[in-house]
């Protein structure tokens, strides 16, 4: 009798550490729209996948020349910079990487442009491709500040 209500007190326990413990999802901002980042403001105006429309960069990128892994599709993402701040907006594309549920949280394999500073009221709209699981859901573009652009679901290929 003490053992299966010792088994019945584990069981509680985990169970209610689990509820207590789960937490919200970090709430992102939908296609579109624009979050704040360190001296201005960033929103994504495309997601595409490479294979649907062929997307080469202007300059031959070795890594963009293989086929991606397995189980994984590569999306140009287009982003819109403003700097907003009087001290500028570094803009950087390693602090960005894509994070969601199975994504592995990668970095983009291929940036253009490069890291560069803007000044109060100047604007860029940079590129990054990613290689992304065709499982991975719930995917954002995030920076190391915690601002998160939903990246939506029309990338997905419908992979196995």
């Amino acid at each position: 009798m003490l053992i299966p209500l010792t088994i019945l007190a584990l069981l509680a326990a985990s169970l209610g550490y689990l509820f207590l413990t789960t937490s919200e999802p970090e709430p992102s901002a939908p296609m579109g729209a624009s979050v704040p980042v360190p001296g201005g403001m960033a929103g994504i105006t495309g997601v595409t996948p490479l294979e649907v429309d062929g997307w080469q960069p202007p300059t031959a990128a070795a890594v963009l020349g293989t086929q991606p892994q397995e189980g994984a599709h590569r999306v140009r993402v287009q982003v819109q910079f403003t700097a907003l701040d009087t001290t500028g907006l570094r803009y950087d594309p390693q602090k960005y990487f894509v994070d969601g549920i199975g994504s592995g949280q990668p970095d983009a394999l291929w940036a253009s442009p490069s890291a560069q500073d803007l000044d109060q009221g100047e604007s860029i709209t940079a590129t990054m491709v990613f290689e992304l699981p065709d499982k991975a859901i719930a995917l954002v573009l995030e920076n190391e500040a915690g601002s998160r652009l939903s990246l939506g679901s029309e990338h997905h290929t419908g992979g196995p």
